[in-house]
């Protein structure tokens, strides 16, 4: 019996032990980076200006899903400073109803600290097994055609290490073209022999691959009477993006080789699940 009663002691000392090197294993799982637009402003092809930002439950979703597998989050901006939220995304709806998930959410992502996306570069892109790109409107403005975005992008690809975009994040990979801000000068001028011009050798070309589509962003222009400077859809189409869109609205994650896209709000979990699937295949 006292033999008994010294095993059950020592097995309860070494529990805190065992849980701490659990924990610290789980800490160590990997290391992302998260890239979000500095920008807080648009121009409409009617040169009107809208507020823009990241939308919080497509970057707070998938990251803090990430964090708690264990990753490390590392969050890179173009300026280096904390990225703007879109305030109309700071709805309960977008949670499933669920204020008490919008307001973690919020905490989550102000308890964040951002770096650059040179420093992100200059510390050594080695270190870090995965990208991701949140949505919001605010990628059609810098990260597009961001060129250190467009170095990190390609270091990724060359190594082909998973990739993560969702809703409007993905026109963020066009960074990758040899001139994009070209491209995107050539979107909104409709200019569509300077667009195809401006495409050729993109990395991404003759990926699958998903983005908020058409359909499901003209009801806000209709809502806003205007029109966006040019459609995401549109624009990974004629860079040569093979466009797999599912109906409106419903999650729908797209995953071909590194590079992994969902379509909209509601793909924000299903993208991080795929996500971390591609980490541990590595």
């Amino acid at each position: 019996m006292y033999r008994l009663f010294l095993l059950c002691l020592a097995a309860l000392v070494a529990m805190p032990l065992f849980s701490s090197r659990t924990e610290a294993a789980a800490a160590n799982k990997g290391k992302i980076l998260v890239v979000a637009s500095s920008q807080d402003k648009m121009e409409l092809a009617d040169k009107s200006i809208m507020d823009v930002g990241f939308f919080l439950n497509e970057f707070a979703v998938p990251t803090e899903y990430l964090a708690e597998q264990g990753y490390q989050i590392v969050l890179a901006t173009p300026s280096g400073q904390m990225p703007v939220m879109d305030k109309n995304s700071n709805d309960k709806n977008f949670f499933n109803g669920d204020d008490a998930a919008r307001a973690k959410a919020v905490k989550f992502v102000n308890g964040l600290s951002a770096i650059s996306l040179k420093d992100a570069i200059n510390s050594g892109l080695d270190q870090y097994d995965a990208v991701f790109v949140p949505g919001g409107h605010a990628p059609m403005t810098d990260l597009m055609q961001d060129k250190d975005l467009g170095t990190i992008l390609r270091y990724f690809h060359e190594k082909q290490k998973p990739t993560a975009f969702i809703c409007h994040g993905p026109v963020a990979m066009l960074s990758a073209l040899q001139d994009p801000a070209a491209y995107r000068q050539a979107l909104v001028s409709h200019d569509a022999k300077g667009a195809m011009a401006a495409a050729k050798g993109w990395i991404y070309s003759g990926y699958e691959m998903t983005v908020l589509s058409d359909a499901e962003e003209w009801p806000g222009e209709v809502a806003k009477g205007t029109e966006m400077p040019f459609h995401v859809e549109q624009a990974l189409q004629i860079a040569g993006g093979k466009m797999r869109v599912d109906g409106m609205y419903g999650s729908h994650v797209v995953h071909d080789r590194e590079l992994i896209t969902g379509q909209n709000p509601a793909s924000d979990i299903a993208l991080a699940k795929e996500l971390d699937k591609a980490l541990q295949s590595k």
